[in-house]
């Protein structure tokens, strides 16, 4: 008679992270909305859009102007954020979150709220 081995339950498989969504998807679904969200509590009128692989962002009636590329169209990849005021075009491109190991949809709320702060954009600082 053979032995019976006692079977291991199965695994639950954990759901895929939003991050793992294609680019566009991950952008329209999750990181605009979450943007959109966060900044709307400070500044009220925002308008944000995806254009390519570059996320577009204005509010106070296009006074104030971000654009945060995305140059591999991938959230892993490296990115770059670009901002003006005034009507005045960007002069300065900076590398935006380059030393992350894994970009998170909080990361990317977190680290533009967190450069559009350093602007002084977000009120009273």
């Amino acid at each position: 008679m053979a032995e019976e081995t006692p079977t291991k339950p199965a695994k639950k498989e954990k759901p895929a992270a939003i991050e793992d969504k294609p680019f566009a998807e991950f952008i329209q679904e999750a990181f605009l909305p979450a943007l959109e969200k966060a900044l709307s509590a400070k500044v009220g009128d925002v308008t944000l859009r995806l254009e390519g692989n570059t996320v577009i962002g204005e509010w106070g009636k296009g006074m104030y102007q971000f654009r945060l590329y995305f140059l591999e169209g991938d959230i892993q990849g490296p990115k770059a954020f670009v901002c003006s005021s005034g009507g005045i075009a960007p002069s300065t491109i900076e590398p935006f979150l380059g030393d992350e190991r894994k970009v998170t949809l909080d990361l990317l709320v977190f680290g533009l709220m967190q450069r559009l702060n350093g602007q002084k954009w977000l009120g009273g600082n």
